[in-house]
């Protein structure tokens, strides 16, 4: 599980790197396939769908979330304070260090141009928002401009599921199927409500229901077949997924379909009808079981034990918040000094780029990050003992 906590920020930085070609750095004017990305040709799928990573995220926390926490909590061993400890020295020592950066940096790139860049609202509500990590709670202007770090917007998700998660597991209802299947469901009328929230609670109690059939079937004596079944159906999903993608015979089928029985709506409806099933089987059914097999397949055969892959794993945080401050800071130096954009269509540009996140993130991590963490958590849990040994 690793590999996709130590991939996953990378395919985000193709994601976003389509922001270089935004007109006025704010609308995008072009399908995908008119941009001339780096690679396109061979990256295509990636660039399509890899804003699917994200909810791959949040299907691995709650993976490990209820593998790690729950019982824990269930039983009062863990309490909230602690619980929040943790969980707070995770996210917020580099959330807050990238919140400054892009304060200073902003400001710079509306003064080059006129305005921000993509990511609008930088104001002092916005600030305030950010600083307690709660800007996709629902108190900012306009979801998708929620200010400053853009992409942070899932840290402050995650900070609400833990508190969803907090309570299901203090309230004992972690093992309960149906009430974690409900909350699954409700999460689809959030999204349609609020797309943001709704994405991390449907992904994350996803994990939960992974979680559960992976606990089921590592205490069976036939756990490698189980695991074979499901590196099987794993491989056959990509396959079909890899397929469809180079051939598109389910979109082609579909068109049709849709032109029978929705000929009242155009064409652009059908797509985006197609778009959003194709991103529905994606999250429900690809990424759970992907993430099935990576966790039977490290319990049954042992894991790949790479530690380059686990440094970059931990490092994966700082790579997510740090790539859009990067990027902004990439256009500023090519701004300032009347570099053409055109430069971002370059591979080399893009390689250069990721070899220079990759080592940052490294830095970041282990030397402001981990640091931070433990002085933090140090000094927290001295706190929290003080009212106990006066009470004793």
């Amino acid at each position: 599980m690793d590999v996709i906590r130590a991939i996953a920020p990378l395919i985000v930085v193709l994601a976003h790197w389509q922001f270089f070609y935004y007109t006025n750095d704010f609308t995008l004017d072009s399908s995908l396939e008119n941009l001339h990305l780096p690679l396109y040709p061979y990256l295509a799928m990636l660039y399509n769908l890899s804003p699917l990573v994200v909810d791959l995220f949040f299907l691995l926390s709650g993976f490990i979330f209820f593998w790690f926490y729950s019982e824990k909590i269930a039983s009062r061993e863990t309490s909230f304070g602690n619980f929040l400890l943790f969980r707070f020295t995770r996210l917020y020592p580099v959330h807050f260090m990238t919140l400054i950066v892009l304060v200073v940096l902003q400001p710079i790139v509306y003064n080059l141009n006129g305005h921000n860049f993509i990511v609008h609202n930088n104001d002092a509500w916005h600030f305030l928002l950010h600083l307690f990590l709660i800007q996709t709670w629902g108190f900012e202007k306009t979801p998708a401009l929620n200010g400053f770090n853009g992409p942070s917007w899932s840290a402050s998700v995650e900070v609400l599921l833990y508190l969803i998660f907090f309570l299901l597991c203090w309230l004992k209802l972690h093992k309960n199927k149906v009430v974690i299947v409900g909350i699954v469901l409700f999460a689809l009328v959030v999204q349609y409500i609020y797309p943001m929230i709704g994405q991390g609670i449907y992904s994350f109690f996803l994990g939960a229901l992974v979680y559960h059939i992976y606990h089921w079937a590592a205490q069976k004596n036939y756990l490698k077949k189980i695991t074979n079944v499901v590196i099987g159906l794993a491989i056959l999903l990509w396959i079909f997924s890899l397929s469809e993608y180079a051939f598109s015979f389910m979109r082609n089928g579909a068109m049709i379909l849709l032109q029978k029985f929705l000929p009242a709506k155009d064409a652009v409806t059908h797509t985006r009808l197609f778009d959003i099933t194709r991103n529905v089987f994606f999250r429900t059914l690809i990424n759970p079981v992907t993430l099935l097999m990576m966790a039977l397949a490290e319990t049954t055969y042992g894991g790949l034990k790479l530690k380059w892959m686990m440094t970059l794993a931990n490092s994966s945080l700082a790579m997510y918040l740090l790539h859009f401050p990067l990027m902004v800071l990439s256009v500023i130096a090519v701004d300032f000094f009347g570099i053409s954009r055109d430069i971002f269509h370059s591979t080399f540009t893009l390689l250069f780029f990721y070899a220079v996140l990759i080592p940052s993130s490294l830095i970041i991590h282990y030397y402001i990050e981990v640091p931070v963490q433990q002085r933090l958590r140090k000094k927290g849990s001295k706190t929290a003992r003080k009212p106990m040994a006066a009470a004793a």
